[in-house]
C-alpha cells in the first residue's frame, strides 16, 4: 500500500513539472506597431499613386512626382523608367523615406515611361510594391518654323516657332527662349521672348541681300537643341533686267537714234537717284558712248545715272562720244525706265550675236530708301540693237 501511494505521488509530481514546462515555453505573436497589418513574408506594400511625368521649362528635364505609398512602414520609393509602354523598366533612383515625392530625370530624346514603387529593406528584407500607374514624357528634340512667305530686307515679319519632341509632337512644357540666327545678312532680335506651352510667335527683321534660299535657325533648351526654317525668298531692291533694242526698221548690230535701253527693277525706284532725266528733261551730255574694247555706255551724272552697260564686243562705237539729249520715261509704278537714244555718233556695225552686262551705280535706292543690291546681275532680255 505504501509503495502504491509512493508511485502515485511520483506520477503526480512528473505531470505537474511537464505542465509547468509547457506553460513557460508556449509561442506568442504580438503584431508590432510599425507593421500592424502583417509581419510575414507575404506582406504587400501599397503602390504609390498619382504619378506624373512632365517636361520642364528647359525642354530636357523630366520631373516625376507622385503621392507616397500609404504603407507608413515603407522604407521609401524607387523610380523606374522604360522606353516602351509597359516596360521592361530599369531603376533610375532610390529615395529613402516617404517625404520626398519628386525626382528630376534627364533621359535624352525619345518617349519615356515612368512608374514608382514603394520598397521596404529593413532587417535584411527587400520588398517592393506593385508598379504605380504609368506616365510618359517626351523631351525636346528640335524646333520647327511655320512656312515663311517671301519677305523683304529690312521689313519686320512674324515667325512661329514650335518646340517639338522626336515624334514631332509639341513639347508644351518648354517655356524657355531661343537664340535666332540666319544664313545670310543679320537678324533682329537675336534672342526670342519666352515660349508659351511650347510655341512662340516672334516679330523679326532680316537685313541682307536678295537671296532665294534664306533660312532662320532657332537654338535653345538645356542641353541645346536646334531647328531651321524651310528656305524662303528674302527680297531686296535690285535691278532685274536690261533690254537693248533696235527701233522699228533699225539695223541689227548698229546703234542708232531711236533705239532703246530699258532698265527694269523689282520694285519702285527712287527715280531721283537715277538722275533728273524724265519726260521733258533729257540726259543732256550724261550718256556716254565709249569705244572701250569691249564698248560701253555709261551714265554717272546728275541728269542720268544708271551706271555702266558693257556691250560685250568692240565696234559699236568708233570714238568716245555722248548720246546727247536722249529721252527718259518711267512707267507708272517707277519700276521700268526706258531711255530712247538721241545724238548717237561715231558708230559701227557688229555682225552676229553678242552679250551685254549692266552694273547699276551704288547710289541708286528704292522709293523706300533701300540701297540697291549690287550683288545681283540683271538678266538680258534683248541684246544689242
Amino acid at each position: 500500500m505504501a509503495a502504491r501511494t509512493y508511485a502515485l505521488l511520483i506520477l503526480a509530481l512528473v505531470s505537474a513539472l511537464l505542465l509547468m514546462l509547457t506553460l513557460s515555453t508556449g509561442a506568442t505573436f504580438t503584431a508590432p506597431t510599425t507593421n500592424p497589418s502583417n509581419q510575414l513574408a507575404t506582406a504587400t506594400l501599397a503602390a504609390p499613386t498619382g504619378v506624373s511625368a512632365t517636361v520642364q521649362a528647359n525642354g530636357s528635364t523630366v520631373r516625376i512626382t507622385w503621392t507616397a505609398t500609404s504603407s507608413t512602414w515603407a522604407s521609401g520609393h524607387r523610380v523606374y523608367r522604360a522606353t516602351s509602354a509597359g516596360g521592361p523598366y530599369s531603376q533610375i533612383q532610390q529615395i529613402a523615406g516617404r517625404a520626398t515625392v519628386t525626382y528630376d530625370d534627364v533621359p535624352g530624346v525619345g518617349t519615356f515611361y515612368y512608374v514608382v514603387r514603394g520598397y521596404y529593406d529593413a532587417n535584411g528584407a527587400n520588398w517592393e510594391s506593385q508598379n504605380s500607374a504609368q506616365d510618359s514624357a517626351k523631351p525636346l528634340h528640335h524646333f520647327t518654323f511655320n512656312a515663311i512667305a517671301t519677305q523683304h530686307s529690312g521689313t519686320a515679319f512674324n515667325v512661329t516657332i514650335t518646340a517639338q519632341a522626336q515624334d514631332n509632337s509639341t513639347v508644351t512644357g518648354f517655356t524657355g527662349t531661343v537664340a535666332l540666327a540666319t544664313n545670310s545678312g543679320t537678324i533682329a532680335p537675336t534672342t526670342s521672348g519666352a515660349f508659351v506651352a511650347g510655341v512662340r510667335t516672334e516679330g523679326v527683321t532680316i537685313t541682307g541681300p536678295y537671296k532665294t534660299n534664306q533660312t532662320i535657325s532657332a537654338t535653345g533648351g538645356s542641353p541645346s537643341r536646334t531647328g531651321a526654317s524651310a528656305v524662303f525668298v528674302l527680297d531686296h531692291f535690285r535691278a532685274t533686267a536690261i533690254a537693248i533694242s533696235n527701233k522699228t526698221g533699225g539695223v541689227a548690230g548698229k546703234p542708232e537714234n531711236g533705239d532703246t535701253i530699258t532698265l527694269t527693277f523689282n520694285e519702285a525706284a527712287n527715280i531721283a537717284t537715277l538722275g533728273a532725266c524724265n519726260g521733258a528733261t533729257t540726259s543732256g551730255t550724261d550718256l556716254l558712248t565709249n569705244d572701250a574694247n569691249p564698248d560701253t555706255m555709261t551714265a554717272l551724272n546728275t541728269n542720268l545715272a544708271f551706271g555702266t552697260i558693257g556691250l560685250g564686243n568692240n565696234g559699236y562705237f568708233t570714238g568716245n562720244k555722248n548720246a546727247k539729249n536722249s529721252t527718259c520715261a518711267w512707267n507708272g509704278s517707277n519700276t521700268v525706265l526706258t531711255i530712247t537714244l538721241q545724238g548717237v555718233a561715231s558708230v559701227g556695225n557688229v555682225a552676229g550675236a553678242s552679250t551685254a552686262t549692266w552694273t547699276p551705280h551704288q547710289w541708286m535706292t528704292s522709293a523706300s530708301g533701300e540701297a540697291i543690291d549690287l550683288t545681283q546681275t540683271p538678266s538680258i532680255t534683248a541684246t544689242l540693237f
